[in-house]
């Protein structure tokens, strides 16, 4: 009998996507093929001290570096160039691209990721982005349902398309990342993708596969996602978050409330905080885990 995955135990429990996509005001992302290690930035063909410093300087202004390849073979390569992108999530999304030898690849400064406007460093391209998690050595999940997705969007959109490292959340493989706006979408198969796709090419999001917007806190992600299904809202855009208290809600706590702009209407939407008993690995090598999870316990039009 095969070990269980993470991903078939966060389904069978039903487990909640929306409110779980990692937090990034930006991205780095660098072309690297070849096998990527479980910390791939500091564990591939791209020198690891190059990457360590990209990702400690990033991660102070909330942004977050990724390495990509082209879907398929991945045979070892020592890039001379690398191509790259600089992006950003907010609510002016943006992305620059570029390519780089070592050298300036060690000049870039990933913070600008976390500005409004663009740096002037590469070429503007904000057509949309599909990058799909495949990363095996981070989670089997990743590889396993993540490559038939990276495969056929690959054969669709071969300019578009790009195997990505961990996006974080593996037990809600296959999970993919559209750029520039920062949509994290997860449980997906090969036609859940392709729908995604089309939604998002549509200028509309897909509600039932929707982890959050990146550039918004967990907290605020949630309660966006409650906001457009209450209301039946899908447009990209077509939400604002006026007001979000500083902090989450305690455990079994008292619940708090963020206020929303969805298509002009003024949405109060209230969480509470619980931890889930029903043990569970999160991860397909981690512990059993009984995690904290936010619920949306109302829904309000106020105007």
């Amino acid at each position: 009998m095969s070990a269980p995955n993470c991903s078939g135990q966060a389904r069978a429990l039903a487990e909640p996507m929306p409110g779980t996509a990692s937090p990034a005001r930006g991205y780095l992302l660098i072309e690297q093929p070849g096998s990527w290690g479980r910390k791939a930035v500091t564990e591939s063909d791209l020198d690891p001290s190059l990457g360590g410093r990209l990702e400690e300087r990033a991660a102070g202004a909330g942004v977050k570096v990724l390495l990509t390849r082209r879907p398929g073979s991945h045979p070892r390569q020592r890039q001379v160039r690398h191509r790259i992108a600089l992006v950003h999530t907010g609510p002016r999304p943006w992305m620059e691209t570029c390519e780089l030898g070592s050298d300036a690849l060690a000049e870039v400064d990933p913070t600008v990721c976390a500005a409004p406007d663009p740096p002037g460093r590469g070429h503007r391209d904000d057509r949309p982005r599909w990058l799909v998690c495949t990363h095996a050595r981070r989670d089997r999940c990743c590889a396993t349902l993540g490559r038939p997705i990276a495969d056929t969007l690959a054969a669709l959109h071969p300019e578009a398309t790009w195997e990505v490292s961990h996006l974080g959340g593996h037990r809600f493989a296959g999970t993919m990342l559209v750029l520039p706006h920062g949509l994290v979408y997860g449980r997906l198969d090969v036609a859940g993708a392709t729908e995604v796709v089309n939604r998002h090419l549509a200028g509309r999001i897909d509600l039932s596969r929707l982890r959050g917007h990146a550039h918004r806190s967990r907290l605020a992600q949630l309660a966006e996602v409650a906001a457009r299904r209450h209301l039946g809202v899908d447009a990209i855009g077509a939400v604002t978050v006026t007001d979000e208290p500083a902090q989450g809600p305690q455990v079994d706590g008292q619940p708090v409330q963020l206020a929303l702009m969805v298509a002009g209407r003024q949405v109060q939407v209230t969480i509470a905080a619980h931890r889930d008993e029903r043990a569970r690995q999160l991860s397909c090598d981690g512990e059993l885990e009984s995690p904290v999870q936010l619920a949306v316990t109302g829904v309000e039009v106020v105007g």
